[in-house]
């Protein structure tokens, strides 16, 4: 080779040295044009090329500098490194294996070959060369830091935090170092130390996102979620697109009642990654939050396909599904996770609830027993519970509710506080379960904090709550039964008297439209009725924020189908719970409960988590302009012409067997009559009959009523001769329409709500004497009555007087009452 060329390679020598890659790269290009082969030039160009980044572009010139010089150490090396930048290990690992036989082979040849190692998943086999390289240079922080990784993925923590710490020994302002400290301690749920490290490694390197990110996961295990949103969000300022701290920022988010701005970040986290799934799962966990279920299935669906052995989306996708309606599939995915994991509740759950709803209700007890055996979780045998009352299958209720009630003070898992009505429960063992319960489901819904002024603002795209009221008051009603229904019943009037030059009235229905006349009746009673049953809760409690109500009434509680979580967004200033639910909601976010003297005295007010406010006489109200068909002959019914019929229309589920046995007591004390009682399946039918004949007392006695349209369910009040009420859990409507069809009812009070209404109802018709409280003095009058024809023709002309003359049916008086509470809670009383 020239004079000439060799100075251009000294130069180009000179050049790498003093850092101008660019410069000898063009060199070496000018002495290969004239001399192809040169392995000095080849070498040059090569590293020059990787230290200008272009790892891919230096491999052709390595590789050709090893042909004319295969012993070439740095070469080989120096190839390693170019196939390490690429992400190509096992191509590394060759040239590196290669440079390390050759005698004097320097540390970087073994940490670069045992990085090869480890990044292809090999770290019991990297230990050797990162070991090596060590020895051959103890000062050097890379092979202290890398020979760390090799121990921690070896399972030996101890040892990999023994080289962190000595690389941080050598370099105290590492923040690698710190950070692989972190990552130890996060790994052995150390939180403490964790964020110690985490936190060192963010002082030295503000922006590492790695370092900012595991900070975050750290800050959010220790349920400091304003700081772990904070440090997301840092990572996120520095690298927007980084999609798994948009999927944690989502997750902190939701952790902190924050659904709506979770699901905008899940969103944005697979717009980047369309296929992350833990980002499908958080968006579907948040979206079933928002009671966006119809948008969860889908993500619900990618997750599964992503994680085929995710039991736990497994199930949420069975709930979806049964909740958008979908039964068959939802039915199959259900039994498909139960399959998968027979150890969790929540499939048993939707396949009860699915079997129950298609009126399967020996399915739905089967599957819920098999469900307990396997998991003895008690929110199954809650439901199981109930499932034995509709049943009335005592024999196998008594012990499940003696295994239950020893739950009750303790756990907030037990399913809906609804069951508890109907169980023999104290006051105070109502309300502290609720609350717990109300606790556990709200806890992720966050409404929105007071301004300034002490009113809400719902959103800052929402119009905020303005201090005065309008010139009429906005009443609305929330409500999924503004339909054929019981509570439509009893508020249609309401809603026809209420006074337009003073209140403006809002119907917010979730509720099924069936055509019905009753619904067509609703919708012309309200200024606005308006169907939300296909808008997710968040998008429901927004559209009655911007409507400005001043008092916004849940008609619901906890029963089938309710959808509280649209007032736990704190839509309206006011909120009160009223008439569909007889006990307390335990919600911090209802703000009052309407009753009346008696059905909450005054010293049972700390009963309840709502502030008690009252009607005068009764807190529910009546339709007077409900239809009565003409009756039919008693034959006719299966009814004997003769008998004296004892009625009952409750459910299934209020019936107790203590109150059953009495009743049998009855008809063994009245002869010639006859109990004529509602079953709406036929588990309960059997049952009733058997625990009869155990008592002693013939099938021919007790008649079964099935459903009918309303006009004719209420005609038959008129060939009964006196109806019984059930106990814990009183007759509401079903009181009602006896008395508006003159039938009179024998009530049994005790002191909840919902053991009381019976009572409540009975005083405000002025027949106080039908109310007792004791079973004794139940089954005394009723016997008193059947003998005595006269008093109890007497009771009917009082009861047919009552219609015209009580407060109970006072639909007219009852509104302005109504009203004149409304105002009230406007005005601060």
């Amino acid at each position: 080779m020239s004079a000439a060329l060799t100075r251009k390679l000294q130069q180009a020598e000179q050049l790498l040295r003093g850092g101008d890659a660019s410069g000898a790269a063009s060199l070496c290009e000018q002495v290969l044009r004239s001399a192809p082969r040169n392995p000095d030039a080849l070498y040059l160009l090569g590293i020059a090329r990787l230290s200008l980044g272009s790892a891919h572009a230096a491999i052709a010139p390595l590789r050709q500098a090893l042909t004319s010089d295969p012993r070439n150490g740095a070469a080989l090396e120096n190839l390693g490194l170019a196939h390490l930048m690429l992400g190509q290990f096992a191509e590394a690992q060759g040239a590196l294996v290669k440079a390390a036989q050759y005698p004097g082979a320097p540390a970087s040849v073994f940490m670069r070959l045992g990085i090869a190692l480890l990044e292809q998943g090999r770290p019991a086999e990297s230990l050797a060369p990162l070991s090596k390289a060590l020895a051959l240079d103890p000062q050097s922080i890379d092979c202290r830091l890398n020979l760390g990784r090799a121990l921690a993925s070896s399972g030996d923590i101890a040892g990999a935090r023994e080289h962190f710490r000595a690389a941080l020994q050598l370099a105290p302002e590492h923040a690698e170092a710190a950070f692989n400290l972190g990552v130890l301690a996060l790994q052995q749920d150390e939180l403490a130390e964790a964020r110690r490290w985490f936190e060192q490694a963010v002082s030295q390197a503000p922006g590492s996102v790695d370092a900012l990110f595991n900070l975050g996961i750290v800050l959010q295990k220790q349920t400091l979620l304003d700081e772990a949103a904070d440090c997301f969000g840092r990572a996120l300022r520095i690298d927007p697109a980084n999609a798994p701290a948009l999927c944690e920022l989502a997750h902190t988010l939701a952790l902190q009642g924050q659904a709506g701005q979770a699901r905008e970040h899940y969103s944005a986290a697979l717009k980047i990654a369309p296929d992350f799934a833990a980002a499908h799962e958080g968006l579907a966990s948040v979206c079933v939050a928002l009671g966006r279920m119809g948008e969860a299935i889908p993500h619900l669906r990618a997750t599964m396909a992503a994680e085929p052995e995710n039991s736990g989306a497994l199930a949420a996708l069975a709930r979806a599904l049964y909740e958008v309606g979908q039964l068959d599939e939802a039915q199959t995915v259900a039994q498909r996770a139960i399959a998968m994991d027979p150890l969790a509740g929540a499939p048993y759950a939707t396949l009860a609830n699915l079997h129950f709803l298609r009126g399967e209700l020996a399915s739905a007890i089967e599957t819920l027993e098999s469900g307990y055996t396997q998991t003895k979780l008690s929110g199954l045998l809650s439901i199981l519970v109930y499932y034995y009352r509709q049943a009335c299958d005592w024999k196998q209720w008594q012990p499940a509710w003696n295994e239950l009630a020893q739950e009750i003070e303790r756990s907030a898992t037990l399913g809906s506080p609804f069951w508890l009505l109907c169980e023999p429960t104290s006051e105070a063992q109502q309300l502290n379960y609720t609350r717990r319960w109300a606790g556990e489901r709200f806890a992720n819904v966050t409404p929105p904090m007071p301004d300034e002024k002490g009113t809400h603002t719902f959103s800052q795209k929402d119009k905020e709550k303005v201090c005065v009221p309008f010139s009429r008051l906005r009443i609305g009603y929330l409500s999924s039964d503004l339909h054929e229904h019981a509570t439509a019943y009893l508020i249609a009037e309401v809603l026809e008297h209420h006074d337009r030059e003073r209140f403006e009235v809002f119907a917010y229905s979730y509720g099924p439209e069936d055509g019905s006349a009753m619904r067509q009746r609703l919708r012309t009673a309200c200024e606005h009725f308006i169907d939300i049953a296909r808008e997710p809760d968040d998008l429901a409690a927004r559209r009655i924020a911007s409507d400005e109500i001043d008092i916004l009434l849940d008609l619901k509680g906890y029963t089938v189908g309710d959808r509280l979580t649209i007032m736990a967004h704190r839509p309206c200033d006011i909120q009160v719970t009223w008439l569909g639910y007889p006990g307390t909601t335990g919600a911090s976010f209802i703000d009052y409960l309407i009753a009346d003297p008696f059905v909450i005295p005054s010293d049972a007010e700390s009963f309840y988590s709502e502030r008690i406010v009252r009607m005068p006489h009764c807190y529910q109200p009546n339709d007077r302009k409900r239809a009565q068909a003409e009756p039919l002959h008693r034959a006719d019914y299966g009814l004997p012409e003769h008998a004296f019929v004892f009625c009952c229309f409750n459910q299934t589920y209020k019936i107790t067997p203590e109150v059953f046995t009495v009743w049998m007591e009855l008809l063994r004390a009245v002869p010639n009559s006859i109990l004529w009682i509602f079953a709406n399946n036929d588990l309960a039918k059997r049952n009733l009959l058997e625990c009869a004949q155990a008592q002693g007392m013939g099938a021919q006695r007790i008649v079964f009523a099935p459903r009918l349209p309303n006009a004719q369910h209420l005609a038959r009040y008129r060939v009964a001769d006196l109806a019984l009420d059930t106990f814990p859990y009183t007759s509401h409507t079903t009181l009602s329409d006896a008395l508006w069809c003159g039938c009179p009812v024998i009530a049994l009070c005790g002191k909840t709500f919902a053991a009381r209404v019976s009572g409540s109802l009975l005083r405000a018709a002025g027949l106080p004497e039908l109310v007792t409280h004791t079973l004794f003095d139940y089954e005394q009058l009723a016997v008193k009555l059947a003998r005595d024809p006269q008093r109890l023709s007497e009771l009917r002309a009082r009861i047919a007087q009552a219609r015209d003359n009580s407060p109970l049916f006072d639909s007219a008086t009852f509104t302005r009452d109504l009203e004149g509470l409304y105002t009230k809670l406007v005005r601060g009383g």
